[in-house]
């Protein structure tokens, strides 16, 4: 949907808008102050941090880093099982034995 309304220009309104841009000078050398943080920015060198990042947000790394994760969390419940097996055989062989014996 257009519009095809056509106003004239106010010229009350324009010279208003006009006087109302407020001009204020520029410090000497601040062009040049702006251009030299717009090149420095660019130059920034990434901090230890950040190459950590960047390091482990590599697909191989992060991968490497969940499969290290997941092995590990199997071999530590692996021998917790293994653990709670052994104390349950001998509780039970114990009780088999002496009935008297107490079961934790």
């Amino acid at each position: 949907m257009r519009n095809d309304i056509h106003e004239v220009p106010d010229d009350k309104l324009t010279a208003l808008l006009k006087a109302a841009r407020p001009s204020a000078e520029l410090p000497v050398g601040f062009q040049g102050a702006v251009w030299r943080r717009i090149e420095t920015a660019g130059h920034h060198s990434p901090g230890v941090l950040e190459r950590l990042a960047a390091w482990l947000l590599m697909p191989r790394v992060a991968l490497a880093g969940l499969a290290v994760v997941v092995l590990l969390a199997a071999g530590i419940g692996a021998a917790r099982g293994i653990q709670i097996g052994e104390r349950e055989a001998r509780d039970q062989y114990m009780t088999s034995v002496d009935p008297s014996y107490p079961v934790r």
